[in-house]
């Protein structure tokens, strides 16, 4: 079965979430760390990029394991029997591409929501915690950020995989 456009299209999207993701640890968290000296400001930066993060970055990733499941499908409703490896290698992207999810739910709430936190307690005390400990939970969080930025890159590679069956 040749590509199809919703297999272009998530072959596309699913590296440049991954990239995206990726630049926020390997880029945005340090500058933040090497320009800000101060706790209460340092907690707002994360806070801002957290936001604008949270509002693309799931949606791309739900979109792009539906694009591999609608791909999938689509080879399976061609052939029970010719294109399975590509129907479970396109099954696996779309399941690789959207764990980073529950492993934000499982993983990453404890520190995201501390996070939060302190940065509304700074806003009434900028005393509440030193810098080292906030700059310790954003570096924490930069790691567990990477290994999720890690999820659609796999779905990708499982997606280009696929499309060698093509």
């Amino acid at each position: 079965m040749p590509i199809t456009p919703a297999h272009h299209i998530a072959l596309v999207t699913g590296p440049l979430l991954s990239g995206a993701m990726l630049s926020l640890s390997l880029v945005a968290v340090p500058v933040l760390l090497d320009t800000t000296t101060q706790a209460p400001q340092l907690l707002h930066q994360w806070v801002r990029m957290y936001h604008y993060g949270h509002q693309v970055l799931p949606t791309m990733a739900v979109g792009t394991s539906l694009l591999y499941a609608y791909t999938a499908k689509t080879v399976e409703q061609q052939s029970k029997s010719q294109h399975l490896s590509q129907r479970r290698l396109l099954t696996l992207a779309a399941l690789a591409t959207v764990s980073m999810v529950p492993f934000t739910w499982l993983v990453m709430v404890p520190t995201n929501n501390e996070l939060f936190r302190l940065q509304a307690a700074s806003v009434m005390n900028a005393d509440i915690i030193g810098f080292k400990g906030v700059r310790k939970l954003v570096v924490s969080w930069s790691w567990m950020h990477l290994t999720r930025s890690l999820m659609p890159l796999a779905g990708a590679v499982l997606g280009a995989a696929a499309s060698v069956w093509a």
